[in-house]
């Protein structure tokens, strides 16, 4: 592996979505590159707290400069301790300082928490993300956007919704797959705010793997589903993992 390494392969290997080869490449180029490095563990940092925050939201709190230097440091050094209230300075770059964690638990049902870089979760601008083939998983990402989508409908308020899909969650948007392509149809017929994102990485492991992977209609793709998610979140989405 020379060159470059562009972000969509670290996420890649962060994810586990690399082929042998190329994992065996890509560990001796991080050990020897401290750069590299850094650039992992800040990736890793991201996806664990993906992975955390939405089970155990923090309580809004504004972030201060002298905090905000902590992190910095902290990934500076190629290593983060994830704590209630911080992101990733190096992934987050561009951040304002006042941007703070939010969670507003009353917003989404069974027990689904929400995050959000703004001061309260915009209600209005939600992605909703399936990494697994569960059926109940899948069906609770549906069910979620619909009552969302129905409830802004009802309320007079324009609402964006985005399904984010990657890994084995992959299989809710795949054509000849999906156990919900009718249910996916009716509801793009219904909601012209509603997208469906697929994770490009995946879908190339996938057909490494010999696998034929052919979308449902009106499906997008994206490098990465951590890097959508990071986007998204910086522009003021409320962030649910299902």
């Amino acid at each position: 592996m020379n060159g470059p390494v562009s972000d969509e392969t670290l996420h890649a290997f962060v994810d586990g979505e690399l082929d042998l080869a190329e994992r065996e490449a890509l560990l001796v180029r991080i050990q020897a590159e401290p750069d590299l490095s850094r650039r992992v563990c800040a990736v890793r940092g991201m996806r664990d707290m993906m992975k955390l925050a939405y089970a155990h939201p923090p309580a809004a709190r504004p972030v201060q400069p002298r905090a905000q230097g902590r992190v910095m440091q902290r990934c500076a050094l190629g290593c983060l301790v994830l704590g209630v209230g911080l992101f990733l300075g190096w992934m987050l770059r561009g951040i304002d300082d006042s941007a703070t964690v939010a969670a507003q638990p009353g917003m989404l049902k069974g027990g689904l928490s929400q995050v959000s870089l703004a001061g309260q979760p915009d209600p209005n601008r939600v992605m909703l993300h399936v990494d697994s083939a569960a059926p109940e998983r899948m069906l609770t990402a549906l069910d979620e956007a619909e009552r969302l989508l129905d409830a802004a409908e009802r309320e007079g308020r324009i609402m964006q919704i985005e399904v984010v899909a990657n890994s084995y969650g992959l299989t809710l948007l795949r054509a000849g797959m999906s156990p919900y392509a009718d249910r996916i149809a009716r509801m793009q017929k219904r909601h012209a705010n509603l997208h469906w994102v697929a994770c490009s990485q995946t879908i190339a492991r996938f057909r490494g793997e010999g696998q034929t992977v052919d979308l449902l209609p009106s499906v997008r793709q994206a490098p990465t589903a951590i890097g959508e998610i990071v986007t998204r979140l910086q522009q003021g989405w409320t962030y649910v993992r299902v």
